[in-house]
């Protein structure tokens, strides 16, 4: 089942959290050691800032994906997609699709445009978000760093109006 996690879930985001940092670590600007040691009201305070969705089976987070925007004026149109996971065993079971149509539909109404980071070595993600519309608008050398290994990171763009405008 699908569904947003709360404050209340903090113990189920810390797990697939730390899970994700272990697993992909050049596919996120944070890392393992920066989070394993943090109380469990850090991650409460993240769900309370960002709105997780997480594919959810037996107590257990499969897969996630979170939508964060801005309450400040000039910025607030735009959405940003963060934090997409699928757990080993859920890969190739459609988790990724479900999760991104979800966060699509949510954003709906809400923002004019989507936006996402992603390294340029991340082809399934790559794959993913186009297969969702996202369409690539810049990119950022250097974006991420992983032990001492610099990742470039493309900039993917998905508009949920139907107005013109430069991209």
């Amino acid at each position: 089942m699908i569904r947003v996690l709360g404050a209340e879930d903090a113990a189920i985001w810390r797990d697939v959290r730390l899970a994700m940092l272990l697993d992909t670590p050049e596919a996120f600007g944070s890392v393992h050691a920066e989070w394993v040691d943090r109380p469990l009201e850090d991650f409460a305070d993240w769900l309370r800032r960002i709105r997780v969705f997480a594919l959810v089976e037996d107590g257990r987070a499969l897969a996630t994906v979170g939508l964060w925007h801005s309450d400040r004026a000039a910025v607030r149109h735009r959405g940003e997609v963060v934090s997409v996971y699928v757990r080993p065993e859920a890969r190739g079971r459609g988790a990724g699709d479900r999760l991104m149509q979800t966060v699509i539909e949510e954003a709906r109404g809400t923002v004019v445009q989507l936006e996402l980071g992603v390294g340029t070595q991340n082809r399934p993600a790559r794959t993913l978000y186009a297969r969702h519309g996202f369409v690539e608008v810049g990119r950022v050398p250097r974006a991420l760093c992983h032990g001492g290994r610099y990742i470039d990171e493309i900039t993917m763009m998905l508009r949920l109006d139907a107005s013109g405008g430069d991209t």
